[in-house]
């Protein structure tokens, strides 16, 4: 018999809440579907995870390794481990088992699969969006927000458990975006001895090894360790580029104490890129040079050089049954060496004028520490239990840039004759700066239940300090800014429809500093913080630890944001001035979300975003155009039985509507016979698209498997980036077969 809402809950529903209230009964009607309850865990499946000690109220299990599947029974975006549906905003986790079904090697790959995210790939590196507003903060198993730095997105996932998205604004913990914040669960050492392996190879010459051993070190198993190891070599589409890369994680876990877990750990990953370069031009007039995929802008001498390394250290101390001390200290390096020769600009039809040979030398260092200190537990009152956490962050950042840029003349898009490598560096740095900066706050927040069924979360930050200072090569300051004692509130409501299914709305304020724009006259002043609100109402149900399924209607709205004073025209020399604080953005939609097991061999992870997202200071364009109006992204991976027992099979598309670059180009001028005529503006569109992946695997026996992956499946061409006439376009990675063997003993 069919499931049908309520009356009274049809008519609660606005007219404006439509297609989130029928995506509320949907999700409503789940559990008396026809979804299969949990299958018992199988003979293939590897031992569970060490038990996690916890407070009074037991904690969700926050890692999912070994779990075999999809969804997470817990999660750690805020400062404390909690299920999904105690969260009153969007969430996505993607755990180990989907990131080993799908071959996720590294965050770029992660984000391509998460839900209502956009990628923006830049010349060196590329941009998350969520709603249409940047991912711009990370955090590391649940401790102090810090910034997403050059190279994330190479970040290799071989040292994680999962990674976990935020949506919305992160008013409780001080991640300032609204695009959202990624926590990253780090990999724990394990009290049994146990080693795994990968083994993999592929098209495009894609050779990697992984080794990950774990167990303790002495007899009493009061240490633990763990140490995880990659090796990675692969051709690039955009020939002659290349990746080698070179990956170490360790950790260690100490019972200082019946109450008391210390957790020390590094990571260091070095990355090298011989002969990048997959930035594509368009004509002059606008159109597409329809260049083939494996064309290189660049030099075959260009290379980058990354290394990032991590330390850290965890601390929790249980005070009492219900009260947890959890303090986190890390350290973060992350150094950046760039030699290269590019082609930019806008080749002419027909004389292909316009184009030159650029020489581009970069280095870069950045140093990151942060602390964060914190007490969680609760309290009883009114006959129910109430949970309170408080704490306080501080970040330190120094970041140091030195960069020339020479023009070395003339190119040809189709006979790329580069210059000569001038060794690095060439000369004297000619642009240069050095930005040190700190932020400290305090935060809290208490979850009430004043009713049976009710939860009411209220807190926010409060920003002691937010200053950052700036000297050019010199050594003579450029700019500084100082900001704080600003309150950011939080408020959220969850209502237990049922022991399955909740309903939550949520409100966060948006605190943005705008230290690096600065307003006329030159050199300026820096502008005030961006301040604004979001908004999410939505459903969230848990079905047998198994399947969870989310609805949600968000609404954002920033005001404040700096814009470009017509009065001083940009240059790309001139820095942060000159911007006025006149901005309006709003981003409007809504995200759809089902993760787990609908069937007992079948998992699934599917994803919609809808979102509208416009400037109201320029006749409601859309602020964000890169941004596709509609996002679908799914995976689904079944299980084979009876005769077929052992295999499984995997198959998942990633399909959004047409997005495009608002920009300009000169207009053709008869006089002169080129297109060197008006600045006129033009949008650069890339059509929608859907590209399917496949999976097939063979289970040999507990310990061993052996899995084929194909990327892009029907070997679409498509751009998954457009940019601008000289520069900016990327293709879409076309078709790649990976065979993975992985196995433990």
């Amino acid at each position: 018999m069919p499931y049908r809402c309520p009356p009274s809950f049809r008519r609660a529903a606005p007219a404006a809440l439509h297609a989130v209230a029928a995506a509320a009964c949907l999700v409503s009607a789940l559990p008396r579907a026809s979804f299969a309850q949990e299958a018992p865990t199988s003979a293939s499946t590897a031992p569970a995870l060490d038990e996690v000690r916890v407070t009074e109220k037991a904690a969700p299990n926050v890692y999912s390794e070994s779990s075999g599947t999809y969804m997470p029974r817990g999660v750690e975006v805020g400062k404390t481990a909690q299920s999904l549906r105690e969260i009153a905003q969007s969430v996505t986790v993607v755990t180990r088992q989907r990131m080993d079904d799908q071959a996720l090697r590294t965050l770029d790959d992660v984000m391509g699969q998460t839900t209502g995210v956009t990628r923006e790939e830049t010349w060196l590196d590329t941009a998350y969006q969520a709603r249409g507003l940047p991912i711009t903060n990370i955090r590391y198993d649940g401790g102090g927000a810090g910034s997403t730095r050059s190279g994330s997105r190479s970040q290799d996932m071989a040292q994680f458990d999962s990674v976990s998205l935020l949506r919305g604004a992160d008013g409780l913990f001080g991640a300032g975006e609204a695009g959202g914040v990624i926590n990253f669960t780090y990999k724990r050492p394990l009290a049994k001895r146990q080693t795994q392996v990968l083994l993999s190879a592929g098209s495009l010459s894609n050779y990697r090894a992984e080794l990950d051993t774990t167990g303790p070190l002495n007899a009493e198993g009061s240490v633990r360790a763990r140490l995880v190891a990659v090796s990675h070599y692969r051709h690039e589409m955009a020939e002659p580029s290349r990746l080698q890369r070179k990956m170490l994680y360790g950790t260690v876990e100490v019972d200082v104490g019946p109450e008391t877990l210390l957790t020390l750990g590094t990571s260091y990953q070095n990355d090298r890129n011989p002969g990048f370069n997959a930035s594509l031009p368009r004509y002059a007039d606008g159109s597409d040079i329809g260049l083939p995929r494996s064309t290189n802008m660049g030099a075959p001498w260009n290379w980058i050089h990354r290394e990032n390394t991590a330390l850290f250290a965890k601390l929790e101390h249980q005070l009492s049954p219900s009260w947890l001390l959890k303090a986190q200290l890390r350290h973060t390096r992350f150094n950046e060496g760039v030699n290269a020769a590019e082609i930019e600009g806008a080749p002419a039809p027909g004389t292909l004028l316009g184009t030159d040979w650029w020489i581009h030398q970069g280095m870069a260092k950045e140093r990151e520490t942060s602390l964060d200190v914190n007490a969680q537990g609760g309290f009883d009152a009114f006959g129910q239990r109430h949970d309170l956490i408080f704490g306080m962050d501080v970040q330190r950042t120094r970041d140091v840039s030195r960069s020339l840029w020479p023009r070395i003349g003339p190119a040809n898009i189709f006979d790329r004759t580069p210059p000569l490598d001038p060794g690095f560096p060439l000369g004297d740095w000619t642009t240069g700066s050095q930005t040190n900066a700190q932020k400290s706050g305090l935060y809290g927040s208490v979850r009430l239940r004043p009713l049976e069924r009710w939860a009411v979360v209220l807190g926010g930050r409060y920003t002691l300090q937010d200053r950052s200072t700036q000297h050019g090569m010199d050594g003579k300051l450029t700019a500084q800014s100082r900001e704080g004692h600003v309150f950011v509130p939080y408020a959220g409501v969850v209502y237990d429809l049922s022991s399955t299914t909740s309903v939550y709305a949520s409100t966060a304020e948006i605190y943005q500093s705008q230290a690096g724009k600065f307003s006329a006259p030159l050199p300026g002043a820096p502008l005030d913080p961006v301040r604004g609100r979001t908004y999410e109402l939505g459903i969230k149900g848990e079905w047998s630890r198994s399947l969870t399924a989310s609805a949600a209607l968000f609404r954002t709205e920033k005001k404040g944001q700096g814009v470009v004073d017509p009065a001083y025209p940009q240059t790309d020399w001139r820095g942060g001035c000159c911007y006025f604080r006149d901005g309006y953005q709003r981003s409007q939609g809504i995200d759809l979300e089902l993760t787990g097991k609908v069937a007992p061999n079948l998992q699934v992870a599917v994803g919609y975003t809808f979102n509208d997202n416009v400037d109201k200071r320029k006749d409601d364009a859309r602020f964000s155009t890169v941004t596709p109006r509609h996002l679908f992204k799914a995976w689904g991976d079944y299980r084979f039985s009876g005769a077929l027992r052992g295999w499984s099979l995997g198959t998942g598309v990633v399909a959004q509507g047409k997005h495009f670059r608002a920009a300009g180009i000169s207009a053709y001028n008869p006089a002169t016979g080129r297109y060197d005529g008006k600045w006129q503006p033009y949008q650069f569109t890339a059509p929608g698209y859907a590209v399917w992946s496949a999976r097939l695997g063979y289970a040999i026996d507990k310990d061993w498997s052996v899995a084929m992956n194909i990327g892009n499946l029907f070997d679409k061409t498509y751009y998954s980036t457009v940019g601008y006439a000289g520069y900016g376009n990327f293709y879409g990675e076309k078709r790649t077969v990976v065979v993975t063997l992985q196995g433990r003993f």
